[in-house]
């Protein structure tokens, strides 16, 4: 599982390293893709699969789910691990989530986001208080 929050920065070449504690989850390619509230995410090859299975398996006659095919697939990019345990990330994916040169890697179980270090604390503020009031509302159905 992947789990914590990391702080990290690109470098010059858009590389980030992937932090130790999760690169042995990952395998040596992994796939990056436009995540919600302005961010990345990043899978395994077979997370990604199990990802894009359930999104294709969506009602093409949709709009809304051919908008959320064409999105995820249209903005996803493979990489490989170096030995030095960095990935490329391709400009447009940064454009995309807003992200610069400081950036917040964080563990979300199967996946891990990404997030501009700004924009993420700046999200917390704005959602301190939801957490518990989402907690309130899942807890009929969580243990």
């Amino acid at each position: 599982m992947l789990l914590g929050t990391f702080e990290n920065k690109l470098d010059d070449k858009l590389r980030l390293t992937i932090p130790s504690k999760m690169r042995g989850q990952l395998g040596n390619v992994v796939f990056v893709s436009k995540g919600f509230e302005c961010s990345l995410e990043i899978r395994s090859a077979d997370e990604y699969q199990k990802w894009i299975d359930s999104i294709l398996s969506l009602a093409t006659m949709s709009t809304k789910a051919r908008l959320l095919q064409r999105e995820i697939l249209g903005n996803s990019a493979e990489a490989e691990i170096d030995s030095s345990g960095r990935i490329k990330i391709p400009s447009n994916l940064l454009t995309l989530a807003g992200i610069a040169k400081d950036v917040f890697v964080i563990g979300v179980g199967s996946r891990i986001e990404l997030w501009d270090k700004n924009k993420y604390n700046k999200y917390l503020e704005a959602n301190s208080s939801e957490l518990e009031k989402v907690a309130d509302l899942l807890s009929g159905y969580v243990g």
